[in-house]
């Protein structure tokens, strides 16, 4: 069992009259990638900033590392962050960015700020200036120096927002080594679903503030998978009957519709089957959902079959 690296209890963070995050509950384990899924707005940057300590819960506690409270300052050292566009001196060059954090951070370490342009692919780049480079480039020293001081958690912002599909994968393979062979935990937030779900272990589905769903991989997986789509008046009417028929991997998802998860092709025997018991039924189908048109009935939104 993965062992429980950060929790938030009921986070809240008002600003006036306007709740920017509400009473959020969310469990972050050693060594998982951890999603936060919502669109522009939805309250995932302030809910970064809370526990990052750049910002103040109005209510709520952050558990980090065993740590609450106010004993939590004492290792805010252990979180790196990337939060909304990295803190860069274009002026100066990759390796002298990293100096420069590593001497306010008081690292004096032989070969550190190259393993570091190692880890993060610009050790070939680390002499020209930040101004020369791509915005891929500048988000992957971002990571580089929320990495210095060696964090047990990375928080990152967006960091895929508006790069090209090279950027992109490159990020994508950045926080898939940070993860596998350093062990760094991470959480990231976009409101991408699709690139989110190639290297996210856990998502957090955040809307207006609240967090309105969390779920694992797997269970994505399944959500989204293909399934037979029954739509009737009553679904717990046709439940003994596809007992009967030997289905074992379905879900009750409303009042009105039943995901079968296995036997596609049986879609028109469990027609004729609820047909013999006089069971009525409104449609059925075989249907599946992309990444993104979950993400959008999640928030309410309105997607395209």
């Amino acid at each position: 069992m993965m062992n429980e690296l950060l929790s938030t209890n009921s986070l809240t963070k008002k600003y006036k009259h306007q709740t920017a995050v509400s009473d959020i509950s969310i469990n972050v384990c050693q060594g998982e990638i951890y999603g936060l899924v919502g669109k522009n707005g939805a309250g995932k940057t302030t809910l970064l900033k809370m526990i990052g300590g750049l910002c103040k819960p109005t209510s709520g506690d952050i558990t980090f590392m065993g740590y609450s409270g106010k004993e939590r300052r004492k290792i805010l050292s252990r979180i790196g962050l990337l939060i909304e566009a990295p803190s860069l001196y274009t002026g100066m060059t990759a390796y002298d960015n990293l100096k420069l954090k590593c001497i306010c951070t008081g690292i004096n370490k032989k070969g550190y700020i190259e393993e570091i342009l190692e880890t993060v692919g610009l050790c070939e780049a680390r002499n020209k200036k930040v101004s020369q480079y791509s915005l891929g480039m500048k988000q992957r020293l971002g990571i580089a120096m929320a990495l210095v001081g060696e964090p047990d958690l990375l928080l990152l912002d967006e960091p895929i927002n508006g790069l090209d599909p090279q950027g992109i994968v490159e990020i994508r393979n950045t926080l898939l080594d940070l993860n596998k062979k350093k062990n760094i935990t991470i959480i990231i937030s976009s409101h991408i679903l699709e690139e989110l779900s190639k290297v996210s272990t856990k998502f957090g589905f955040i809307n207006n503030g609240e967090l309105i769903k969390e779920l694992s991989h797997t269970e994505l997986d399944i959500a989204c998978s293909e399934h037979i789509e029954l739509e009737m008046p009553d679904p717990t009417r046709a439940l003994p009957v596809l007992d009967r028929l030997g289905f074992t991997h379905y879900q009750v998802v409303d009042s009105h519709t039943i995901h079968i998860f296995e036997r596609l092709e049986d879609s028109g025997h469990i027609a004729m089957e609820l047909s013999k018991c006089e069971i009525p039924i409104t449609s059925i189908s075989v249907a599946s959902k992309t990444f993104e048109n979950y993400f959008l009935e999640m928030i309410g939104g309105v997607y395209n079959d």
